[in-house]
């Protein structure tokens, strides 16, 4: 028999409704960035992969 491991939380009412709010702005923003808004992404977005890839580097996963 299985055993569930963890619930999988559900918003409902007021919480539900001010996260689709907040999540369709924040969508709506990132609709209309400027480019020098994209260009910064992009570069924080390269600078994080760097950083990945030197921890990945260095870890024993074998």
């Amino acid at each position: 028999m299985a055993t569930a491991i963890a619930t999988i939380p559900i918003l409902t009412g007021e919480v539900a409704e001010r996260f689709e709010r907040e999540a369709q702005a924040a969508y709506e923003r990132s609709l209309h960035r400027s480019d020098a808004e994209k260009k910064e992404l992009a570069e924080r977005n390269r600078r994080g992969m760097e950083l990945v890839r030197k921890i990945l580097a260095k870890a024993k996963l074998d």
